[in-house]
């Protein structure tokens, strides 16, 4: 086999992605070896929070012929490794890898070459707007990474989940905050949302705007919210 030099160019390595606005992956292929003159390369981008399927497992289904052109994607939300790899086949299923004789990878999460983005973005699950929240059995939900849960990765998480609920309308009633620790997130079976089932802040019954916020645990000041109009029930 014959090794493919790659680099990542953009994101840097802890780059602080913010918001629903698209990525642009760019990577860099070294100057090739004289045994790889005249054959062709196809490339592909994976991300660490990106659920994929058994053989499909990359951001970009159709691979591409330069890296170096920006590839744009909204990436999954979560702190993950960025990868971009090389091979000598087009297809990513399990007869091309087999196939495989000429490749690299650049990226992942560690040695020189790391490329670990934070994705900051506020995804709403439940409750829907207008829909319900109930204090006796609460349930909250948003958009995060399936590997949440994973030891390794709270090593080096860089997102804060924050729920605000303020009366709407503001009529005297108690707002309340909840920034929940990490263990009382939990993924969901779809691997794309992480769910609360534990208390809730004193709230009276009612209206309220609840509003989630997604934040980095360094700078509080950085990070993406949405808003929605709910209803809170006993």
């Amino acid at each position: 086999m014959t090794a493919v030099g790659l680099a990542i160019t953009a994101p840097a390595d802890g780059a602080v992605l913010v918001g629903p606005a698209p990525v642009d992956l760019v990577g860099r292929v070294d100057p090739l070896p004289p045994a790889l003159a005249g054959v062709a390369l196809y490339y592909r981008w994976y991300a660490g929070a990106h659920p994929g399927a058994e053989d499909h497992c990359s951001l970009n289904e159709t691979a591409l012929g330069d890296p170096a052109q920006p590839y744009t994607v909204l990436l999954p939300v979560g702190t993950q490794p960025l990868t971009l790899a090389a091979a000598d086949q087009p297809g990513q299923d399990k007869a091309a890898q087999n196939a495989t004789r000429n490749g690299g990878v650049a990226g992942g999460a560690g040695g020189p070459a790391a490329c670990v983005v934070h994705v900051l973005r506020a995804v709403r699950g439940v409750p829907t707007a207008g829909g319900t929240l109930s204090r006796g059995s609460p349930q909250l939900s948003a958009g995060g990474s399936m590997h949440w849960a994973e030891p390794g990765y709270q090593a080096t998480n860089r997102l804060r989940y924050r729920w605000r609920f303020d009366p709407n309308p503001a009529d005297g009633r108690r707002s309340g905050d909840l920034a929940p620790p990490a263990d009382a997130l939990v993924p969901d079976a779809t691997g794309t949302m992480l769910v609360y089932t534990g208390s809730l802040p004193a709230l009276d019954l009612g209206g309220y705007t609840m509003r989630l916020r997604v934040e980095d645990v360094r700078d509080a000041v950085v990070g993406d919210e949405a808003a929605v109009a709910i209803q809170v029930v006993a």
